[in-house]
C-alpha cells in the first residue's frame, strides 16, 4: 500500500463513528470501509487511550516546571508550560496518523469507530471542528439481548438467568450506556447543527441501500447505484456470518444479525424494565414502547 503524500493527508476528511455498545456500529464500520473512497478503521479509543493519559503526563510535566521556574529561576524559566493548543496539536497529530494509516492514494474521507465517542464528542470537536459524527441507534430491548449474549460468551454464565445479580447488573448496564449515549449525541446534534448524521440499526436492516446512499452522501463521498449494492452485498450478514439472519452462533461476534429479535429473547420483566426507564427517548426514535 502507497504512503499517501502530504498534498494527499491534507484532502482527506475525518470523520467519527459511535453508537451504545452493541447497537451495530462494527457493522457500520464495515459499510463505511467499503466504499473505495472511505477509509473507517475500528476501535482507536483515541479519547480515552491516549488523550486523557497523555494530559496527565502533560500536567505533571507543566507541574514540574512550575516548580524549577520558581525554585530555581525565580520566576524566569527558559520553558513554559504545555498549553492547550500544542497539547491539542500532539494529540490531533497522533490521532491523523493512525487513521491514515490504511488509508490509500484514493482515500478522501477517514474516519474511526469507537463506540465510546458519544462521551467524548465535545474534545473530538475540538480537535477536529471540521469533522462529521456518525451515531447508530438501536432499540435498547435488542441492545440488551446482545449485552446479554457478549456477557455469556465472555463467560459469565449467569447472564442468562432472569432475576440473577449477573442479569441484573447486564441489564442495568445496557440501559444506562443506551440513555447516555442517544442523550450525549442528541445534545451536541443540537449545539452544532449539520455535523451529526443518526440512522437507525433497524433501518439499515430493513432498506441497506436507501441507508447506505443517505449515509455516503452526508460524508460527501460518491453514491452510484452499482457501488451501493456492490457494498451491501460485501457487508451483509449472510456474507459476513455465513449464516442467513435468525440462524444464530451463540459463539460468534457476529450472533444473529435480526432485529426485534428482544421479543423472543428478552423476558418480560426486562422488556417493561427498559421501557419503563427509556419509554420518552424511545418514542423519540421511534421504537414503538
Amino acid at each position: 500500500m502507497r504512503e499517501m503524500s502530504r498534498r494527499e493527508i491534507l484532502s482527506v476528511h475525518p470523520f467519527f463513528v459511535c453508537g451504545a455498545p452493541k447497537s451495530g456500529t462494527t457493522w457500520l464500520q464495515r459499510i463505511l470501509d467499503a466504499h473505495p473512497e472511505v477509509c473507517c478503521s475500528g476501535e482507536g479509543h483515541f479519547i480515552s487511550r491516549f488523550s486523557a493519559p497523555v494530559s496527565k503526563v502533560v500536567n505533571a510535566y507543566n507541574r514540574d516546571l512550575g516548580w524549577e521556574a520558581k525554585l530555581v529561576y525565580e520566576g524566569e524559566p527558559y520553558y513554559s508550560g504545555v498549553d492547550q493548543a500544542e497539547f491539542d496539536e500532539v494529540v490531533r497529530g497522533f490521532i491523523l496518523g493512525r487513521l491514515r494509516a490504511r488509508a490509500t492514494a484514493e482515500t478522501r474521507w477517514i474516519g474511526d469507530k469507537t463506540p465510546g465517542y458519544t462521551r467524548q464528542l465535545d474534545q473530538l470537536h475540538r480537535l477536529f471542528p471540521a469533522a462529521k459524527i456518525i451515531h447508530i441507534v438501536r432499540d435498547p430491548r435488542d441492545v440488551a439481548v446482545s449485552r446479554m449474549a457478549f456477557s455469556i460468551r465472555a463467560g459469565a454464565d449467569e447472564a442468562r438467568t432472569p432475576g440473577s445479580e449477573q442479569h441484573r447488573q447486564t441489564l442495568a448496564g445496557a440501559v444506562r450506556s443506551w440513555k447516555e449515549a442517544v442523550t450525549a449525541v442528541d445534545a451536541f446534534a443540537q449545539a452544532h447543527p449539520g455535523r451529526v448524521h443518526e440512522l437507525r440499526y433497524l433501518d439499515l436492516h430493513a432498506d441497506p441501500i436507501g441507508e447506505a446512499e443517505r449515509l455516503f452522501a452526508f460524508l460527501g463521498a460518491p453514491t452510484p447505484r452499482v457501488l451501493m449494492e456492490q457494498i451491501v452485498a460485501a457487508t451483509s450478514f449472510e456474507a459476513l456470518s455465513g449464516r442467513r439472519p435468525g440462524e444464530e452462533d451463540p459463539a460468534s461476534f457476529l450472533r444473529k444479525g435480526l432485529p426485534g429479535d428482544w421479543r423472543n429473547s428478552l423476558d418480560p420483566a426486562s422488556a417493561a424494565l427498559i421501557v419503563e426507564s427509556c419509554g420518552s427517548l424511545m418514542r423519540e426514535k421511534r421504537f414503538a414502547a
